[in-house]
C-alpha cells in the first residue's frame, strides 16, 4: 500500500496545472490537479477498473475536502476506521485532521471525482468553530445533500482554461460549492442529525434543475440527489413554490427561454435546446400556454415595446 501525500505533487504557482500518474498503475490511472487560488485546489481523479488501487493518503492537517463522485466507487477510511463508500454521484465534505485515510477502489469499479481542496486558515473564525463542531476529530466525515455539480459546470470547471478571467470564475465556483457545503453544515452542525431545513433543500435542488435545463432529468436522479422519495420531494416543493419538482422545472426552463427570446436574436430552435424543448414548435406550444402567443409573436412584441 502506497503513501500518497497530495500536496507534494500540487503546483505552487496560481493557474498552474499538473497531470500526476503514479509508477506500476494503469495509464488510465491518474490525476489532474490545478491551483486556483492561495490555499483553493482543484482536482479530478481518474481510476482504472483494470486493476484494485489501495493507498494510503495524507494530507496537511487544515484542510477541508469536498469530494463529488462522478462515476464509480471508492471507499475511504478514516482514521477510526469507519468505512465510507463514495459512490452514486454523491458528495462528502471531509476534515483532513493531517491523519492518513486508507482509499480503496476495487477492481472491476474504477472511480472519477471530483476534489476541491480549501484550507482551513482562509475561513473567518466563526466558519472555523463550525467546522470544529460538525467535523470533530472522531467524526470528519460527512455526507452531504449538496448535488453534485452539473454536466455544464463540470465543463466549466475542467476546460483547461488558465486564463486570469478562467480562473477568477473557476475560484468563483469552487468556493460557491465551499460555502453551499457549509451553509448545509450550518443548518445541523452536529454529527449524525438530520437537516430539517426543507427551505435550504428546496433552494439547492432548484440551483440543481436550472444548472441543467438543457438535460435529460428522470425522477429517479433528484431522488437520488436529495435522498428523498418523490412523495417527500413533491410535499416539500408544493408548500414551498406552489409546484411539483418537474412543475417547477418545466417553468425554469420556460423563465430561461424567456429571456433569450426576448433579449437575443438567437433562433427559436437553439433557444429549445439550451432550455431542455424538444423542438422550436415545443417551445412555441409552451409559450402559447403561458403567454398567450407563441414565442415568434412574443419576440415581436417585445421588439415593438423597445
Amino acid at each position: 500500500m502506497s503513501l500518497i501525500e497530495p500536496h507534494r505533487f500540487t503546483p505552487h504557482e496560481n493557474g498552474h496545472a499538473a497531470c500526476v500518474t503514479l509508477p506500476g498503475l494503469h495509464r488510465d490511472t491518474h490525476v489532474d490537479v490545478l491551483r486556483i487560488g492561495r490555499g483553493l485546489v482543484l482536482a479530478h481523479s481518474h481510476f482504472s477498473p483494470a486493476q484494485r488501487h489501495a493507498d494510503e493518503i495524507r494530507r496537511p492537517e487544515d484542510q477541508l475536502i469536498l469530494a463529488f463522485n462522478l462515476s464509480g466507487r471508492m471507499v475511504l477510511i478514516d482514521p477510526q476506521g469507519a468505512r465510507h463508500e463514495v459512490s452514486g454521484g454523491e458528495g462528502w465534505i471531509i476534515r483532513s485532521g493531517g491523519h492518513r485515510l486508507h482509499r480503496i477502489v476495487e477492481k472491476g469499479d474504477g472511480c472519477s471525482n471530483l476534489v476541491i481542496s480549501q484550507s482551513v486558515q482562509m475561513l473567518t473564525p466563526a466558519l472555523s468553530h463550525l467546522l470544529d463542531l460538525a467535523l470533530p476529530p472522531g467524526a470528519p466525515f460527512r455526507r452531504l445533500r449538496l448535488p453534485v455539480p452539473g454536466e455544464s459546470a463540470l465543463e466549466h470547471l475542467l476546460d483547461g482554461r488558465t486564463t486570469p478571467a478562467a480562473m477568477l470564475r473557476k475560484e468563483g465556483q469552487c468556493l460557491a460549492l465551499i460555502g453551499h457545503a457549509i451553509e448545509e453544515l450550518s443548518a445541523c452542525p452536529r454529527p449524525g442529525c438530520v437537516t430539517g431545513d426543507t427551505e435550504l433543500l428546496v433552494q439547492r435542488l432548484t440551483a440543481l434543475l436550472a444548472e441543467r435545463l438543457a438535460e435529460t432529468i428522470s425522477m429517479a436522479d433528484i431522488e437520488r440527489e436529495a435522498g428523498l422519495s418523490h412523495v417527500t420531494l413533491n410535499q416539500i416543493f408544493r408548500k414551498a413554490t406552489g409546484m411539483t419538482v418537474f412543475e417547477k422545472l418545466r417553468a425554469l426552463r420556460l423563465e430561461a427561454a424567456e429571456r433569450m427570446v426576448r433579449l437575443t436574436d438567437r433562433s427559436l430552435t437553439e433557444i429549445a435546446g439550451d432550455c431542455g424543448f424538444s423542438d422550436a414548435s415545443h417551445l412555441s406550444n409552451a409559450f402559447r400556454k403561458r403567454f398567450g402567443s407563441t414565442a415568434s409573436a412574443w419576440r415581436k412584441n417585445m421588439r415593438q415595446k423597445l
